[in-house]
């Protein structure tokens, strides 16, 4: 399999109408450059009662990332800094349309240590209902296998 085995650290928090929620996953994962772009692949913890996995890609480059979920899930959005974008989240109920008003994207890989992180600041907006703010991490270290 190509590219460097790595555990992933995923920290959403959501404010929404003076509520704060966080959520967080743990997964391992496959990072990949191919030039000045950078792929992070993992399948998402499985939740409870859904048999199918998800597959979760994040395509980073300069100032922007998408994120392509494919599954149980299925999602396709783009985050462009001082951009909004339009995309797709196919769930049980069918498709909902997403915008998303992105604040900040930053990718940050340190060669040495083989370690980075990814932080992204947005503003959704499902089917016309803003659903809050979101302030993502998501750090990334090598994984050593046995």
């Amino acid at each position: 399999m190509e590219g460097l085995p790595v555990h992933i650290h995923m920290k959403t928090e959501v404010r929404d109408q003076g509520q704060k929620d966080t959520n967080a996953l743990q997964a391992s994962g496959r990072l990949i450059s191919k030039g000045d772009i950078t792929y992070l692949r993992f399948e998402e913890p499985r939740q409870e009662g859904i048999e199918e996995a998800t597959m979760q890609t994040v395509k980073i480059q300069q100032g922007e990332m998408m994120v392509i979920r494919k599954g149980a899930v299925n999602m396709n959005q783009r985050f462009v800094t001082g951009v909004v974008t339009e995309g797709t989240y196919q769930s049980p109920y069918g498709p909902m349309r997403m915008l998303t008003d992105t604040k900040h994207v930053r990718f940050l890989w340190d060669e040495t240590a083989n370690q980075g992180e990814i932080r992204l600041t947005y503003t959704l907006t499902l089917q016309g209902q803003t659903a809050g703010e979101y302030d993502m991490r998501v750090t990334v270290k090598e994984e050593h296998e046995q």
